[in-house]
């Protein structure tokens, strides 16, 4: 082969390369999900009944004081996912001084889901009597 059919199948074959490596770096759409939205409530949300996309972050807030022997007894129904639940004691430092509680879950499931719990001491009777808050989410 003389050296100018070497140089043009040389110049090809380069040719060649850079298009199969280039068609590697072809930049591809951005398909980030886009960041959960977050929702928080608390007391003033009782009996609230709220819309939002599945897929959300929920943050539920009561105010507890345990040194009182008072406890929120919660239940969640499916299509919430709990997360997590945390007390937060009070800044003060005061004894007896009372926090808060905060339980996060995710809106998993499209439907309803319901967030309902009682403030009662759990050794006692329910008697009916008991601080309750309640909270439907209808998940679309």
């Amino acid at each position: 082969m003389d050296h100018s059919k070497r140089i043009h199948v040389m110049l090809v074959a380069a040719l060649i390369a850079a298009c199969i490596l280039g068609a590697g770096c072809i930049s591809q759409p951005d398909e980030t999900p886009a960041p959960a939205e977050e929702y928080t409530f608390n007391e003033t949300d009782n009996n609230a009944d709220v819309k939002l996309p599945a897929g959300s972050r929920i943050t539920i807030s009561l105010d507890e004081n345990p040194t009182t022997g008072y406890e929120w007894n919660i239940t969640s129904t499916r299509g919430l996912q709990y997360v997590s639940d945390v007390f937060i004691p009070p800044s003060t430092g005061l004894i007896g001084a009372g926090g808060v509680h905060e339980w996060q879950y995710i809106a998993a499931e499209k439907g309803t889901g319901e967030f309902s719990a009682i403030y009662w001491q759990p050794w006692e009777n329910v008697t009916g009597d008991e601080t309750a808050f309640s909270i439907t989410f209808t998940i679309e």
